[in-house]
């Protein structure tokens, strides 16, 4: 890995921050002051069985915002059975401090709440039209990448943090629209990310994806620093069986990207087809592939944006464009073990975003 982009992971590392090599629930509490300087926010995705897809965001300040002020921020995005979406943003006022724990995870936002209780986590969100409550059960244990911080520059002071606090959960929830009332059941993921810089400074675009096929949890990235640290390339890989985790050195992990095309909505690259390489010990291997088949968000992260004049001056002179777009599609993982070959498949969900308005990158190993 370059030297100017370091996942941390010595022993030093870990005392200078504060962790053990085994994660901790106090970790999953609120990381950063929550004012400028700081951005960070908890992550929840859920898949149920009936089609159901529902992804709950709570942010600190306004979502990816480094510089500006305190603004706790709620984002929920819901996609219906039949492909029809909802999305929500809900915003306290400028200048208050999210409320949330240092010790665990218990942030509340306006009338929404995330709550760590006994190996679980409790999740509402509610507005006048929607009701959602999730309990997402752990079937993975907490993980990060080594110390789950990347730092960058000659210094290592600017630095990008990530903790899964479940990379696999089962869920049961009750969901309410505009009166109509519905009880789920399905599989979900939270993780949890903080950092001190801007993140367009940083990274140029990552691919993130994660499923779960037969008896394996997996989750696969695919980072690319920006053109000043070389675009160089931070693979991050999990893989889990029954619930416990197998194999995560990302230091082994090949990517291979095909069938690159022009994204009609984002205009940036987008590669239909990823695949993760990842060798293990005891003669075993696995191979990952992500085979795109549609998209159920596609956007720019500057729609719906309140920016002023100045902003929007600033915006159109920097031609800054940050786009993400969440797909789903086929996943195959392909297990070789002692000469045996053993293969899975089944329906997973990715995402690609970048943070700029580059269109290009060359992958730097």
């Amino acid at each position: 890995m370059n030297k100017l982009v370091t996942l941390a992971h010595t022993n030093e590392d870990y005392k200078r921050l504060g962790i053990t090599k085994e994660p901790a629930k106090w970790e999953d509490g609120m990381r950063t002051d929550g004012q400028a300087g700081s951005y960070e926010w908890w992550y929840f995705d859920s898949e149920f069985t009936d089609g159901t897809k529902i992804v709950v965001v709570f942010f600190t300040k306004y979502e990816f915002d480094l510089k500006g002020e305190a603004c706790p921020t709620i984002r929920f995005d819901l996609t219906l059975p039949d492909g029809r979406s909802i999305s929500k943003k809900i915003s306290e006022e400028k200048g208050s401090t999210i409320r949330a724990s240092k010790e665990t995870c218990d942030v509340k936002i306006d009338r929404s709440s995330i709550q760590y209780s006994n190996g679980n986590y409790l999740i509402h969100f509610v507005d006048d039209d929607i009701e959602y409550r999730c309990t997402m059960n752990s079937i993975v244990p907490m993980w990060r990448p080594k110390t789950g911080h990347i730092f960058f520059g000659e210094k290592q002071k600017d630095f990008f943090a990530w903790f899964v606090a479940q990379p696999s959960a089962d869920l049961e929830a009750v969901l309410t629209v505009n009166g109509q009332r519905r009880e789920l059941v399905g599989n979900g993921y939270h993780d949890h990310n903080w950092g001190n810089a801007e993140m367009n400074r940083l990274i140029n675009h990552w691919y993130w994806c994660r499923a779960n096929i037969g008896p394996y949890t997996i989750i696969s990235c695919d980072i690319i620093a920006e053109k000043k640290y070389g675009y160089t390339r931070m693979p991050l890989i999990m893989i889990a069986k029954d619930g416990k985790v197998l194999e995560d050195r990302e230091e082994n992990t090949r990517i291979e990207r095909k069938d690159t095309i022009n994204h009609p909505i984002t205009k940036k690259f987008m590669d239909n087809q990823l695949k993760f390489i990842q060798s293990s010990g005891n003669n075993t291997s696995y191979q990952i592939e992500y085979h795109r088949e549609s998209d159920i968000v596609a956007s720019s992260l500057l729609d719906g944006m309140k920016l002023s004049l100045p902003m929007r001056v600033v915006v159109k002179v920097l031609k800054m464009n940050p786009t993400y777009v969440r797909s789903v599609g086929k996943v195959k993982l392909t297990v070789n073990e002692n000469g045996k070959q053993k293969v899975y498949q089944q329906e997973g969900l990715w995402e690609q975003m970048f943070f700029s308005n580059i269109k290009d990158a060359i992958i730097c190993e």
